[in-house]
């Protein structure tokens, strides 16, 4: 209130000002000791400085009657609305003439004067133009008096600029660009004559709230609040507001520009700043490195991979754990990447040498761009008078400290995050050089004073930009940090994400000789007012938590992390159906009825040994919303830590085969029990899935809900000495005929993944290829299903019933498909495909024996049908470690009425620790297509 009654009053001081002559000119005289001041001080070159020393200041003709002081740095409270200028409007187009075209077209006859200088104050040309309309003027053209201009920028409209969907922070400030447009209407060409160039002289700018996405229109109040001059040379100084619809955005004050003559710019001494003599904090804080070792240097191609969102490739061992990120925080590419190197980096408690590094030992980065002739800045900033604006030499400054934060591994665990300038500071800026075509070299340092590395990493850094030797630019203490921010909120990732997540289905219905139902329409219940529909189902995978769950799930849209559902291309749930039992209270008796529209066509229909759903996604499609349903009781809710979710046990048994295209396949999940304690939380579900009104799969299974460390320290699954004795025993016969599989060998054989590949491929028991058209169904599956590498050991005659034991291998990749699908910022190999590399261990065991020779069309089930199987889970596969080994002995096989089958008890071991088991579990070759 206070404030709005402050800004009243001054609004109404302006308009007073030319009746209140005396006071006018004491403001006037403040002013001009003012501009005195600023010259004496921050002259562009030493011969321009020593000529301001020599005379006083006068004004410029037509110096407006009354200057306000300079504003203070705050925002306002709401849109610059009132007080609304009436002068004239422009369009985007007339702005396109006012950068490259004759200005008179646009301000009027009056300007015709100035239609024949080559050199002009001009808007930028595009892309640099990101005004995109003028809503009003207020000042007389020609006056050179005081002045004001309204502008709007729509976002959207400058995408090529956006990074992770939202607009730079230095290229914002470059969107507040109409300064230019306003003291060309003011006339200053006519004083200019084509011989001078506007140039950014400095500011000091506050960041208000979060960096605009592609959907928002920013809207500028710019004021030019005088004029001071000393001989030819003229000084502007201005301030602007920036809003965000009803939200303030950015506040520029104290803004300085001059108008300079190539001879004064190419005498410029250079900013006076060192880092030896700047006042720093003396008890700084300063947390160590996330990473053991920092790189000392970076090249064009590592930070290109940056910038491709690939941390790993740039930075090199111990960033692994990036390749699991769905999007890493990472800095500009393309022309946007404004540093080709950088030469090096330095952590804290390492001084200056050499002539290199930081003398405050805190930290320090030093990164270079080679400047070109046809670089595309110089073509739009300006017409005929080609420089690189100072915003971008800002932007190149934050892309510096990003690259520092990044190296000292303070992304690794913050997938989806971006960099930010901490809002509500503000941050002095002070340009004193420029980049022509003619530059060679633009370094820009960073200078570490503080770094955090909290919840929200933040350093704190003096930035230097040196041209050729010269120091150019410097800004004082800026802060940038990581921030939380989620992919699907990003125009390129989330429209993505989405798109992809949407299945293609088919309207044909097929089946096991039976109706089913088709996919239904969009229906979303509403509880409590929010909308649990698609968006919200995708926003519990890859989005902020209160638009999955609502406002009671607002605490999780900050660092702390909360358990989600799959992302694409493992989520499979289309909808939810309904809801039963109040939100946000963990008790048994909830129940969510969630539907999946199988596609007629998708990856894991290609990958799989037949076409039918595998295993691994029928189990998926039957636990997810069993995840959902937890969340949705508030489980998360009742600690203040965070906990991760895991599934720990299950029994179910599989009726039916689901083909392509076959229909919409309902999963009702009810919470039959709950208990909590020692910070745990154990919950007991049942779950039926059904197609058609059919039953295709039942089960009861339990999840958990566990601290990260109780995570940490699982000590997995009791080992028997049989267990242990297949898991460590040498290898047996390889691959071959079955006449050598009969005949004992000693030598260790395996089957490498090669040869594992070339099952993708149709194959007889014998080993030939079958021909025809149907034989394509009978492989094993293969690219991302696959989840072996390769048999390391087989002894068709081991066990307790003399059927066979096998021993599988796969290496673990950080950067495989499910680590970035399985959780978001939580990455765990799914335990369902544990239970695929045990049933594709258990097909490759069965492609070993006789009896399907003369079966039409062979092809495997996924999982044997009507045959119940069992799972237990006491450990996790996790982006660091190595080796996993799948385990199994026959105990059972034999031919049925539906073809050859086999049943095994199998275990999965990681890194030697064996973590799950399941016993029961089946495969069977069956002739002919799924039905």
């Amino acid at each position: 209130m206070l404030l709005r009654r402050h800004l009243t009053a001054v609004a109404q001081q302006q308009q007073g000002f030319m009746r209140i002559q005396a006071t006018a000119h004491q403001q006037f005289l403040a002013l001009r000791v003012q501009a005195q001041e600023v010259l004496l001080r921050h002259a562009v070159g030493a011969g321009l400085s020593r000529e301001l020393s020599a005379g006083k200041a006068r004004d410029t003709r037509s110096l407006p009657h009354s200057v306000p002081q300079p504003a203070a740095s705050i925002a306002r409270e709401r849109a610059p609305t009132e007080d609304r200028p009436s002068g004239p409007r422009f369009t985007r187009a007339q702005l396109e003439i006012h950068a490259d075209g004759r200005i008179s077209e646009i301000f009027g006859p009056a300007f015709a004067g100035q239609d024949g200088y080559a050199r002009q104050v001009r808007m930028p040309r595009p892309p640099l133009l990101l005004a995109d309309r003028v809503t009003a003027i207020d000042g007389a053209p020609g006056s050179m008096g005081r002045g004001r201009i309204q502008t709007e920028t729509d976002v959207a409209n400058h995408a090529w600029a956006a990074l992770c969907g939202r607009l730079p922070a230095g290229v914002m400030i470059e969107a507040g660009q109409a300064d230019l447009m306003l003291v060309s209407w003011l006339g200053v060409d006519a004083l200019n004559r084509g011989e001078r160039v506007y140039r950014l002289l400095g500011c000091e700018l506050t960041y208000h709230g979060e960096l605009p996405r592609l959907v928002d229109t920013l809207r500028f109040d710019i004021h030019l609040d005088g004029h001071a001059a000393q001989g030819d040379v003229r000084l502007m100084f201005f301030h602007y507001d920036c809003v965000n619809g009803d939200r303030p955005q950015l506040s520029v004050r104290q803004g300085q520009a001059g108008f300079f003559t190539d001879a004064e710019l190419a005498a410029s001494t250079g900013c006076l700043w060192t880092p030896q003599t700047q006042a720093i904090i003396e008890s700084p804080r300063l947390d160590p490195p996330a990473v053991a070792s920092m790189p000392s240097e970076l090249g064009r191609e590592q930070l290109q991979a940056l910038a491709a969102g690939d941390a790993a490739a740039c930075f090199g061992p111990g960033f692994e754990l990036a390749r699991t990120h769905t999007r890493t925080p990472s800095i500009h590419g393309g022309r946007m990447l404004l540093l080709d190197r950088v030469s090096h980096v330095h952590g804290a408690g390492k001084p200056a040498n050499a002539g290199s590094g930081s003398p405050w030992g805190r930290g320090y980065l030093r990164a270079e761009l080679d400047i070109r002739p046809d670089q595309w800045f110089f073509d739009g900033h300006f017409k005929n008078d080609p420089c690189m604006p100072g915003t971008l030499m800002f932007e190149g400054c934050l892309q510096a400290m990003a690259i520092y934060l990044a190296a000292a591994g303070h992304t690794l665990k913050r997938d989806g995050w971006r960099f930010q300038p901490v809002p509500e500071l503000p941050y002095q800026l002070q340009c004193r050089g420029q980049v022509t075509p003619s530059s060679r070299l633009l370094v820009t340092e960073v200078f570490v004073e503080e770094l955090i590395g909290g919840p929200e990493p933040t350093v704190y850094a003096d930035l230097l930009c040196t041209v050729d030797g010269l120091k150019a630019f410097h800004a004082r203490r800026v802060a940038l940090q990581l921030v939380p921010d989620w992919p699907l909120e990003s125009e390129e990732s989330g429209v993505g994400w989405a798109k992809r997540s949407v299945p293609n289905s088919s309207p044909q219905i097929v089946g096991h000789g039976c109706a089913l139902a088709q996919p239904t329409e969009e229906r979303a219940p509403v509880v409590d007012g929010f909308p649990f529909d698609r968006q919200s189902l995708l926003a519990c995978a890859l989005g902020r938590p209160s638009q999955a769950f609502g406002p009671m799930y607002a605490r999780f849209d900050g660092p702390l992390r909360v358990a989600r559902l799959p992302s694409p291309p493992y989520h499979f749930i289309s909808r939810i159906q309904s809801i039963e039992g109040p939100i946000g209270v963990m008790r048994a008796g909830a129940r969510v009825v969630a539907e999946y529209d199988i596609p007629g066509a998708d990856w894991y229909f290609d990958d799989n040994g037949a076409r039918v759903m595998p295993f691994a996604v029928l189990l998926e499609a039957a636990l997810q919303p069993c995840g959902w349903l937890s969340s949705y009781v508030g489980s998360a809710l009742t600690c203040e830590t965070e906990l991760g979710f895991r599934n720990l046990d299950g029994e179910g048994t599989v009726v039916a085969e689901l083909p392509p295209g076959a229909g919409t396949l309902l999963t009702e999940v009810e919470l039959t029990d709950v208990s909590a304690s020692a910070g745990m939380i154990i919950e007991n579900f049942s779950v039926v899935c059904r197609i058609g009104g059919r039953e295709v799969y039942r089960l009861r299974t339990v999840f958990g809900f566990f601290p990260p460390e109780a995570l940490a320290a699982q000590v997995g699954l009791p080992v028997d000495a049989g267990q242990r004795e297949i898991f460590g025993r040498d290898a047996g016969p390889g691959p071959g005929t079955r006449e050598q599989r009969r005949r004992p060998q000693s030598n260790r054989q395996t089957m490498p993944l090669a040869l594992l590949r070339a099952l993708k491929r149709p194959i007889c028991p014998s080993g030939s290829r079958v021909p025809g058209p149907a034989s394509r169904l009978f492989r094993l599956p293969h690219a991302m299903l696959r989840m072996l590498d390769r048999i390391e050991g087989y002894w068709p005659d081991a066990g307790a019933a003399g059927l066979g034991q096998v021993r599988a291998v796969k290496d673990i990749d950080p950067g495989e498909w499910f680590f970035k699908a399985h959780f978001f910022q939580d990455p765990v190999q799914p335990g369902s495909l544990g239970l695929e590399a045990m049933l594709q261990t258990l097909q490759w065991y069965l492609l070993q024996q006789e009896g399907t020779d003369t079966m039409e069309s062979p092809r495997f089930e996924s999982i044997a049908l009507d045959r119940t199987h069992r799972w237990k889970y006491r450990g996790q596969v996790l982006p660091h470690h190595r080796l996993v080994h799948t385990t199994l002995e026959v105990t059972g096989r034999g031919r049925d009425q539906r073809g050859l089958y086999a049943i095994a008890d199998a275990s999965l071991w990681v890194d030697g620790q064996r973590i799950y088991e399941a016993t029961g579990l089946g495969v069977r070759i069956v002739a002919g297509d799924a039905q």
